[in-house]
């Protein structure tokens, strides 16, 4: 493929110059708005002893933490002060006024993104009068809406949870993952790393590395399909922020953000280890597994840690460094998963006693003694941060980290071992450079730059190598890919980006105003063996699926800019958080040259530019009043509108690459028998045992447009909103309770239309159910309403994407309820317990009424709610209103006599979705009068939102021991994941024939794991 060189600094500084007029313009002029800084602070007001506000008092907050080791600043005209963009650790705060008795508050312990309140009296006296306070670092922000739950490394280091940032951020109530990422002890290493809350989409979920984003360059730009693993040993604190986000990010939803650990002036070591292995392991197939025709669940072969980190002064309060590596190996094997017998036979058998397809009874082609690999994973992931005083008033920090990965990926009941692939991921570096400068105690400048490069080859298995010539191959019955594996891909992704910001804080007001940009390359190439791979239904073949293989996409974007202006202005005892967003956000397609391909030919395509280019102002309101003045009550609102996050999106959608036909399938009789294609498939049409194709597969021209009013423009970029109120109380100062109702909602819904068919161009049909028990009413109903397409129209393609706007009302909205309670005992234990129950309604049904409308529709419903299976144009399934479900967490650390520490982590959720895809037949259907178009079409037997399976209940438990080895200190730790050998179901097969409902993945089964600190 060529690429046009287009695109390059000039123009990206003219199109940049020509997005920011306005928004300068906009942000200057505009009153201030919402804060959030990506640091702590301590804030509060000085009054002499008879309550009088006292200006001018000198305040000192001293910590290791900091590398300048402290920081001034004075009380204004309100006698209020704040200290903003603190390092997380533990302050000694110091209050000086001449005639009055110096105050010292030692203890006070921030983490990231809190703000701790302390208000100081001062009496009369001398400076050298000096009064020490022991102060209880206080449980309540009054001052902030955000919710976020700061863990630090002293926490991360007590719980039994695995050490990614997933495992960790799931613990926060309201916030959940796909229940095929459920964890067990680590045994999914560090997977894919996505969450979700009250409704939002992991895959937008930005992931944050102190403070700056390195998201992917995968379309929407979340953290989804990530290939970096944290090292978690080098990391102080990890946030996880799941609410009332500020004007520095552009998305709602969760923000991880990992902050990394500084050095300081004592050299320091610490190494983290630990180990399991299937002999550690419970078995956990029980009968009613056994029942279902399981021989094996999934389980750990070996899940191993080695991490150790190092950090101190290369010159004393000048420059620092801390330096990590993290080995983290995890193996398994997958549920009921075997080579099989002969992975040539062209028909798949996975039943005792074998399947009778026609005339062949087919055998069991599982071979028991050889169980298959699932999943393996090896991360390894070095980093060094170097932190430098340059001047008093300039500090700069460099981070790199480099990581490769290793996966192969899972085998099972939907795909046998020889049609998996093998992910490796070498290199991957991130590289930043951070710079702070307080010029004054009341001014800040802050910037940043971050460099992030992702490799990505998806490639055959090794272990089971597979000829050139073999065709990739699917049961449809059963949803089982085998003899190879249909697609293999290679990706080479980079972006960069870049903030600065300037804050300007008094004691009653901190105002902050700043600009992110982000840029980067998207490059994806598709592979395929044959390019083709052959449908079977019940051993029997059906379709034969073409692809344009290889298949080469390039997108870039040119720009993610955002400009923010926020304020957080204090009156009283209520605390305003205002604050306005300008986003812009730019790419292009540029021009290509794609070889000649199997079924296609060479062409040209000329560059896409603006695709997309949108302009977004988005405000955020929020309020939090400490209704008695005490600290201990705080009522907090809030209101945000967010901007869909994307990279390159649309840009690929908008690729011509990508916009003509690359797929299509066409009938398959097979009347000799000979499992072979007896046909010319460069014929487009009806030949020999073939049916015509689909699609026009081959041809050039452009079959997806979009319209330019939805890619280019103000406001017309997909959005969401947010709306909470929330409620804090101390009920001891220990012990807080934390009530909050969320609503979030979506806007701007595109939607594919096929103007190559009219609305008359289908005709509706029933379908029979199968008979089943476990089916609605048993199953033997009749369902009506799907449609099947007319054949004059087969294969015609003309696709309009446009807003939903014209067509109807779209309503996507997810209503919830989170209760909380958080303690700090005096014995140094921990606890945080809450459930969080939420539904998430979709309803489409308006636009298919009043258009018919190609098979896509830009809807999608989060794990909360249900998954939309709706087929246009039919309306069945069109609006879904799944149940409240709530969600139980607990987490607690507790200390025991002996320098004993047990911890706990328990987990009790909904189970997964009972969904029922089935290919139907025309002997499966009635009310058409005529064949199926198509050889068959799958509809869905039961509608979503309305079945689950058994609730998820796990509890982790981990003893550790510390003693003093010399001048360091040694921690042992045994931990008991799955503690009741739970073996609920995470995954199931949801295609509806002789492996519905058959497990695919369950939870892992006890696990013993021994592990350790050494600290010096």
């Amino acid at each position: 493929m060529s690429r046009d060189a287009t695109g390059g600094y000039s123009m990206r500084v003219r199109r940049l110059g020509r997005a920011l007029a306005p928004a300068v313009v906009f942000t200057f002029l505009t009153v201030p708005s919402a804060v959030l800084a990506q640091d702590a602070e301590i804030a509060g007001v000085v009054t002499d002893n008879t309550g009088g506000i006292l200006p001018g008092v000198t305040i000192e907050a001293s910590s290791p933490a900091l590398i300048e080791q402290s920081r001034v600043v004075f009380t204004d005209g309100q006698g209020a002060y704040r200290i903003i963009a603190l390092n997380p650790g533990v302050y000694t705060v110091t209050f000086t006024l001449p005639g009055f008795s110096t105050v010292v508050v030692e203890g006070v312990e921030l983490t990231a993104t809190f703000t701790a309140n302390v208000d100081t009296q001062l009496a009369v006296g001398g400076v050298e009068e000096t009064v020490t306070v022991t102060g209880e670092s206080p449980l309540i922000d009054v001052q902030t809406v955000t919710q976020t739950e700061a863990l630090t490394a002293e926490v991360l280091a007590e719980l039994p949870t695995g050490r990614s940032f997933q495992n960790v951020g799931i613990l926060v109530p309201g916030v959940q993952v796909p229940l095929s990422q459920q964890d067990v002890g680590g045994a999914d290493g560090a997977n894919w790393q996505t969450m979700e809350v009250h409704g939002s989409r992991g895959d937008q979920m930005p992931l944050v590395m102190n403070g700056m984003p390195f998201n992917n360059m995968n379309n929407t730009g979340g953290g989804y399909n990530h290939t970096m693993a944290i090292n978690t040993g080098a990391v102080a604190e990890m946030t996880v922020t799941t609410s009332g986000t500020d004007a520095e990010y552009r998305s709602s939803g969760v923000v991880a953000n990992s902050i990394a650990k500084e050095g300081g002036n004592q050299f320091t070591f610490d190494l983290y280890a630990d180990y399991t292995n299937g002999g550690m392991q419970s078995d956990n197939l029980g009968q009613d597994l056994i029942d279902l025709g399981l021989r094996q669940v999934n389980s750990v072969k070996q899940v191993s840690e080695f991490n150790p980190t190092m950090g101190g002064p290369l010159v004393q309060d000048r420059l620092w460094f801390y330096l990590g590596y993290r080995n983290l190996v995890s193996t398994q094997w997958n549920t009921d998963s075997f080579e099989r017998i002969d992975p040539l036979d062209p028909q798949f058998c996975r039943t005792e006693g074998g399947c009778q397809y026609g005339d062949r009874l087919v055998p069991d082609q599982r071979d028991f003694s050889k169980p298959a690999f699932a999943g393996d994973r090896y991360f390894h992931t070095a980093t060094l941060n170097l932190t430098s005083q340059l001047t008093p008033r300039n500090k700069l920090i460099a981070y790199y980290q480099f990581g490769k990965r290793h996966k192969v990926s899972d085998s099972g009941l939907n795909r046998t071992p020889e049609a998996t692939d093998y992910l490796t991921s070498d290199p991957d570096y991130l590289g930043q450079l951070r710079w702070t400068s307080p010029v004054t105690s009341r001014l800040l400048l802050e910037g940043g730059l971050t460099f992030y490069n992702e490799t990505w080859r998806f490639l055959q298995q090794p272990e089971f190598p597979v000829a050139a010539d073999v065709i990739a191959k699917r049961e449809l019955s059963t949803n089982t890919r085998y003899a190879a594996d249909e697609t293999t891909w290679d990706a080479y992704n980079h972006q960069w980006n870049m903030r600065f910001s300037l804050n300007y804080v008094t004691g009653t007001h901190s105002f902050k105003v700043g600009m992110q940009d982000m840029w980067g390359t998207r490059n994806y190439t598709a592979f395929g063996t044959q390019a083709q791979h052959w449908d079977f239904n019940q051993g029997m073949p059906a379709r034969i699926w073409q692809y344009a293989r290889p298949l080469e996409d390039l997108q870039k974007l040119r720009a993610a800019l955002g400009i923010y202006a926020q304020d957080r202005w204090t009156i009283d005892r209520v605390t305003l958080n205002l604050g306005v967003r300008y986003d812009f956000h730019e790419a292009y397609v540029p021009g290509q040259t794609t070889a000649e391909l199997l079924w296609v030919p060479a062409t040209t395509y000329a560059e896409v530019p603006d695709t997309p280019s949108w302009k977004d102002i988005s405000p955020r309101v929020g309020m939090s009043w400490d209704v008695f003045g005490t600290g201990q009550t705080v009522v907090r609102a809030n209101f945000g509108r967010y901007v869909a996050s994307e990279s390159v999106a649309t840009a690929t959608a908008n690729n011509p690459v990508n916009t003509r036909i690359n797929a299509a399938f066409r009938t398959w009789s097979d009347a000799n028998g000979d499992f072979v294609p007896d046909c010319d498939l460069r014929n487009r049409g009806a030949n020999g045992e073939c049916g015509a194709m689909s699609a026009q597969l081959g041809d050039p021209a452009i079959v997806t447009r979009w319209n330019p009013a939805i890619v280019r423009g103000s406001g017309v970029r997909p959005n969401d909103t947010e709306i909470l109120f929330g409620l804090q109380q101390e009920l001891t100062p220990r012990i807080s309770l934390d009530v909050q109702w969320t609503r979030h909602w979506y806007g701007n819904f595109f939607v594919t239309q096929n103007r190559a068919t009219p609305a008359s161009g289908f005709d509706e049909f029933c379908v029979t159910a199968p008979v089943d028990s476990r089916l609605p009413n048993g199953g033997g109903n009749e369902i009506c309403g799907f449609m099947n397409i007319q054949p004059q129209y087969f294969g015609q393609t003309d696709n309009w994407v446009t807003s939903a706007d014209e067509f109807g009302d779209v309503t996507d909205v997810y209503t919830g309820l989170d209760v909380s309670v958080q303690g700090r005992l005096a014995n140094g234990g921990i606890f945080n317990a809450g459930v969080s129950t939420g539904r998430e309604r979709t309803d489409f049904c308006d636009i298919i009424q009043h258009a018919r409308l190609g098979s896509n529709a830009a809807t999608s419903a989060g794990t909360i709610g249900s998954t939309n299976v709706a087929s246009f144009p039919s309306t069945n399934y069109c609006a879904t209103s799944p149940p409240y479900q709530p969600d139980f967490k607990a987490l607690a650390t507790y200390p025991l006599p002996g320098d004993l520490t047990l911890s706990l982590v328990w987990q009790n959720r909904a189970g997964p979705e009972v969904l029922a895809p089935y290919f139907a037949t025309n002997a499966d259907i009635t009310g058409l009068g005529r064949p199926l178009t198509g050889g068959g079409q799958v509809v869905h037997l039961v509608p979503p939102g309305t079945h689950y399976g058994e609730r998820v209940n796990q509890l982790d438990l981990r003893f550790s021991k510390n003693l003093n080895v010399g001048e360091g200190r040694l921690q042992v730790n045994a931990a008991l994941y799955n503690v009741f050998n739970t073996d609920a179901t995470l995954t199931w097969n949801t295609t509806f024939g002789s492996a519905w409902l058959s497990p695919t993945q369950i939870m892992q089964g006890r696990m013993f794991k021994v592990g350790a600190t050494i600290s010096y």
